[in-house]
This record gives structure tokens, C-alpha cells and sequence, in this order.
């Protein structure tokens, strides 16, 4: 089934918690809302699962209006971050209690449970209780019983966020699997970049109650519409800079006032406006050999060297004065393909003229005859 929320708001007092949000899931699809504590997020699950109601527009389901319905008319599955199984029941118990309040037939009810422990990889441990368990197996315990009676939607509120790195890692890696297994339309909450880059069709982005941007995982990521977007879903280096040049192949752009760089492929921006330009860490590459003409390049000193196991991370200060952070893959010093860096050292930092972001500098004053939009 596909859901559609169409400028819902929600407020607690004078706060506004989720601000005229609109967002469709298709069928089958699995979007995640990723954001900070406090964006919103969960408040949007909420309103979804019905446990409560907007102040403002209305939540379809393949059509249908069920803003105003109850949770148990709604039918959809939720899985919460603190797992919630009840300790006094058997875990096949547990997965069979939302069949047996719909009055699902005992056998139906037993072949459910076996089926669904195969499915989430606990066969066999249906007699256990969940004092017996991990917190990985309890919480795919959880999204079992959750998926027993076949909702037609699945909400996931912060589903793995309880459990230990590894098996958070190791969780994400068959849940993605079982959704799609199973063909269930999921909508998914998380504040972990990671964990919903990997899992999600599309990736919606919260901040203060609004969606800054929806997309396909890799289009957040290189193509961010904002610079809360650009700076929440990975780390980047912003400079400040100005067009000189715009073109619909390239867009050339002056930073520090004489550093030119280059961008490929059209872009909205005018000569002499004001923007914003940011490349991503594992983007560039350190070098002591001057750039080609068809690369960036820009001269700096190494300031810092930081050591995090698969690389190592350089602080390095430009001539304008600004400090941009470099990763370097640690396999090419093993390798010998790169010799490591030394503290204050020359070095050039280079990367693809079609690497590059460059979002309106809306703090800036802009030219005369030039609009903060062109």
C-alpha cells in the first residue's frame, strides 16, 4: 500500500513540531526520515501510526483517509527502539499475540511464528523468553511480531538504535533484505546516516519540523539543496566563493579572492554572485605534484595528522587561511603507493573538476542587479 501525507502540522503549546510536511511512500518502498532529536521525525511516525492526531492536513493509505481513524483501524505494524516484549510470554507467544486479539486460528497462528522466526533468523527459539535473548534477537523479535498479522504498512521508530555497534551493523544488513523479502511498504526513523543510506529506497531529511530535501541516497549525498542537507548527511569543506564564469557545461568560481575552480555542468548561478562551494573529504587527494588543467587544485600545509584505523585524516591550512580536512586510505602507505605526510609540509590538494558542490550563499551580499535566487 502507498501513503500519502499531505501538509500535516502538528504543534505542542507555541511549538511547532512538524511544520506542513508532505511526503509519498509508494508501494514497497522504504523511506527514512533522518534528522536530529527534535526534527520532527518520530512526531511524523506518530501522527502515521495514529497514536496522535494533526492539527493540520491529512494522512492517505492507498486513497483512503485515515487521519482521524484510531490505531487499531489503521492496522499498521510499529516497532519501537526499546523492543517492547512482553518478559512473561514465550517469544512464540510474543509473536503470536497480535493474531490472537484478530482471532487467527491457533494452527495458523503457530505456522505464522515458526515462518517468521526462519524469516528473522531465530528458527527454533520459540520457547525462550526474552530474558534469554540479546538485544539483537529481542529486537528481531520486535519486527516479528510486528509483521505477524501481515500489516499492509510497517513503521520503524529508531529500530536498532538500543543494540551495540556490531550488531547494529549486522541487523541493518538483513533487515533491508527481510522488507524487501516481504514487500512490506515501511516508512523508518533513524538519526544514523549510515544506517539509512543503506537501508533506504529514498532518504527524507528533517530540520525543524520540515523536509529540506527527499531522494535517492546517492542524490542527498552529492547533490545536497541545502547546506544543513551538505553538512548533516556527511562531513564537507564550504568555502566562500564568487561565480566568475557560468556556462551551460561549466561554472567557474573564485575562492580566497584568486583561487579559480571549476565545476561541471550547468548551474543557475550569474557572474559575480556570491556562493557557496563544498567538496567532501574523500574527495580530494593529497599530492606534491602540481594539479592537471583538467583537475582542481589548491596549494596548503599539513597542520594536523589524525590516525582512524582504515584512514588517516589531514587537517591542512589553504593560503586563504581556511583549514580543510582530507582522508587519505591507509592500504596505500601500507602498499607504498603513497608516502605519508609530514607536518607542515607543501602539499597540493587536487580533485575532479565534476566533484564540487555549489549551493547560494544566502548570508552574502550580493551584487547590484543580482538576486539571492540567480
Amino acid at each position: 500500500m502507498s501513503i500519502l501525507i499531505d501538509q500535516i502540522s502538528k504543534k505542542y503549546g507555541d511549538h511547532t513540531v512538524v511544520d506542513q510536511v508532505s511526503l509519498d511512500v509508494d508501494d514497497g518502498e522504504l523511506v527514512v526520515l533522518l534528522g536530529s532529536s527534535g526534527s520532527g521525525k518520530s512526531t511524523i511516525l506518530r501522527l502515521v501510526a495514529g497514536l496522535i492526531l494533526p492539527d493540520e492536513g491529512r494522512i492517505m493509505l492507498s486513497g483512503v483517509d485515515i487521519t482521524h481513524l484510531p490505531p487499531q483501524r489503521r492496522g499498521l505494524g510499529f516497532v519501537f527502539q526499546n523492543y517492547s516484549i512482553f518478559p512473561n510470554m514465550t517469544i512464540a507467544e510474543n509473536i503470536e499475540f497480535g493474531m490472537k486479539i484478530r482471532k487467527v486460528p491457533l494452527r495458523e497462528r503457530k505456522a505464522r511464528s515458526e515462518h517468521l522466526l526462519e524469516l528473522v533468523g531465530l528458527p527454533g527459539m520459540g520457547s525462550r523468553y526474552s530474558s534469554q535473548l540479546s538485544g539483537g534477537q529481542q529486537q528481531r523479535v520486535a519486527l516479528a511480531r510486528a509483521l505477524a498479522y501481515e500489516p499492509p504498512v510497517l513503521l520503524l521508530d529508531e529500530p536498532l538504535g538500543a543494540v551495540d555497534t556490531k550488531t547494529r551493523i549486522q541487523l541493518r544488513q538483513s533487515l533491508k533484505s527481510i522488507l524487501k523479502d516481504i514487500g512490506v511498504t515501511t516508512m523508518m526513523v533513524t538519526h544514523d546516516q549510515q544506517e539509512a543510506f543503506e537501508l533506504a529506497d529514498r532518504v527524507a531529511i528533517m530540520n525543524n519540523g520540515q523536509i529540506e530535501q527527499c531522494g535517492l541516497p546517492g542524490d542527498v549525498y552529492y547533490n545536497p539543496a541545502t547546506q544543513f542537507t551538505a553538512d548533516f548527511v556527511g562531513d564537507i569543506n564550504f568555502f566562500e566563493g564568487r561565480v566568475t564564469a557560468s556556462t551551460t557545461e561549466e561554472c567557474e568560481i573564485e575562492l580566497f579572492g584568486h583561487w579559480p575552480v571549476r565545476r561541471r555542468g550547468s548551474h543557475p548561478f550569474q557572474p559575480g554572485r556570491n556562493v557557496l562551494y563544498g567538496v567532501r573529504p574523500e574527495q580530494i587527494r593529497v599530492s606534491l605534484l602540481e594539479p592537471e588543467t583538467y583537475e582542481n587544485g589548491i596549494k596548503g600545509v599539513i597542520e594536523k595528522s589524525m590516525f582512524f584505523g582504515d584512514v588517516t585524516r589531514y587537517s591542512i591550512r589553504l593560503d586563504g587561511g581556511s583549514v580543510l580536512d582530507v582522508r587519505v586510505l591507509n592500504y596505500l602507505f601500507i602498499e607504498g603507493m603513497v608516502m605519508p605526510y609530514e607536518l607542515n609540509e607543501e602539499v597540493w590538494l587536487i580533485w575532479s573538476q565534476g566533484s564540487g558542490i555549489i549551493l547560494a550563499d544566502e548570508t552574502a551580499p550580493q551584487p547590484n542587479g543580482l538576486s539571492t535566487a540567480s
